[in-house]
């Protein structure tokens, strides 16, 4: 059974929002926002806050497209809220000019709408600068 990122169970430890971090030096890590856990869910969340200070692109599922993830990347995050903030999203994903669950319209920055996607709900995946290519 495939689970859509809207979909949510109390107690279904794998919908807990991820954050898979690639390529760094002891491997590949995995950070957990998991609101059973409040001092892991902070620690995440300084974590999260200072990997994009440092250039990390931060990429966060949005939803499906013909059954494959799709993924925007995150511009900002609020450590406070635990909320990664995603300027724009492709008009076919828009239903009713209303983004999928659970993403929240937020305002506007220029002429991009912006949106907020909880950590704790979402998954996403982070990728180091890197030096070339």
């Amino acid at each position: 059974m495939r689970t859509r990122i809207n979909d949510t169970r109390p107690g279904d430890l794998s919908l807990i929002g991820c954050c898979g971090i690639l390529n760094v030096g002891d491997g590949d890590t995995k950070l957990s926002f998991d609101p059973a856990n409040p001092a892991e869910k902070e620690r995440a969340a300084k974590i999260v806050a200072d990997m994009l200070k440092r250039g990390f692109a931060i990429m966060v599922q949005v939803g499906e497209k013909d059954g494959k993830p799709l993924f925007q990347r995150a511009e900002a995050f609020d450590e406070a809220t635990c909320e990664y903030l995603i300027v724009g999203l492709p008009e076919d994903m828009l239903e009713n000019g209303q983004p999928p669950k659970p993403l929240k319209l937020r305002g506007r920055k220029g002429r991009h709408r912006t949106y907020t996607a909880p950590a704790g709900n979402v998954r996403s995946v982070a990728v180091a600068r890197s030096a070339g290519g």
